[in-house]
């Protein structure tokens, strides 16, 4: 059973962090790493991670001073189940995401970050389950597999977003949640730093544009809230995905900006005069159904 690497970033996040936490201590899936980063939180996230691992983690090794935190335990239950947590102030959410992949000493990385969680606590064995499926039979091995998503609205309003295996030549067609990647490609390319919203479409993008293989698989891995920095409307998401598409086609921002003028805008502008609860079941039942 090859070693996963679940990389959770978090900052000021105090309300949300132990359910996504809780979600990933529970997977049935045996052989984890699981690389908290926080970014010096002010608030009380620090002390809720460290709480929830209380009574269930042995440390092994910690190492503290006025500008980093770093503690490494072992489930108690699992002794193949390892935590590493690490606190120190960072330039941006990639620049986070880059220290978990410095961290990360499993095979496949994962990226669960505060606010998202596993769809159940079978997500990660089932998806490798159909991989090792697809390699029995004679498949190619692949460098990112990934599977569908739950898409959370509102506490009351959520739906199953199912993946395409269409061509990721300009953006990636799935969660960046329910994907796992190989680590030695996370470890060639990181996270550009340079992107603030869209360092991951950047990172599969150019992943695809390389020859890497991805493979999709009908299994629901994650739960997204849909209140994150990506999930609204914002004139930087406009332009960092043009700066990614003009890499491989200088006539993209033509067309995206088009597609921005014409359907994104007006379909963000009629949600934004709906009621919330109007809003949530309007996403839902409209929405698109296929990534």
């Amino acid at each position: 059973m090859e070693k996963v690497s679940i990389i959770t970033v978090v900052f000021n996040d105090e309300n949300n962090i132990k359910s996504t936490m809780e979600s990933v201590l529970s997977q049935s899936y045996q052989h984890v790493e699981y690389i908290i980063i926080d970014g010096k939180s002010s608030d009380s996230t620090l002390e809720v991670i460290l709480n929830t691992l209380k009574d269930i983690a042995t440390t092994t090794r910690e190492e503290k001073s006025k500008d980093r935190f770093l503690r490494e335990c072992v489930k108690t239950s699992n002794p193949n189940f390892s935590i590493k947590i690490l606190s120190e102030r960072d330039s941006g959410i990639y620049d986070a995401m880059n220290k978990g992949i410095d961290l990360a000493t499993g095979m496949w990385c994962n990226f669960m970050n505060s606010g998202d969680r596993f769809y159940s606590k079978n997500s990660i064995t089932e998806l490798f389950n159909e991989y090792q499926k697809y390699l029995n039979r004679g498949g190619v091995v692949c460098s990112i597999i990934y599977g569908n998503s739950e898409l959370i609205y509102d506490k009351n309003h959520s739906k199953i977003l199912k993946c395409t295996t269409k061509e990721h030549k300009y953006k990636h067609h799935f969660i960046h949640q329910a994907a796992f990647i190989d680590a030695k490609l996370m470890k060639k390319y990181h996270y550009d730093t340079g992107f603030k919203i869209a360092g991951d479409t950047d990172f599969f993008v150019k992943s695809y544009r390389n020859g890497e293989r991805f493979l999709h698989f009908e299994v629901v891995v994650c739960s997204f809230n849909l209140t994150g920095i990506s999930s609204n409307l914002t004139f930087q998401i406009f332009k960092e995905d043009c700066k990614i598409g003009y890499k491989y086609n200088r006539f993209f921002p033509l067309q995206h900006t088009f597609t921005y003028l014409f359907w994104i805008i007006p379909r963000f502008a009629i949600r934004k005069i709906l009621p919330k609860n109007l809003e949530a079941k309007a996403r839902m039942i409209f929405g698109k159904k296929r990534q």
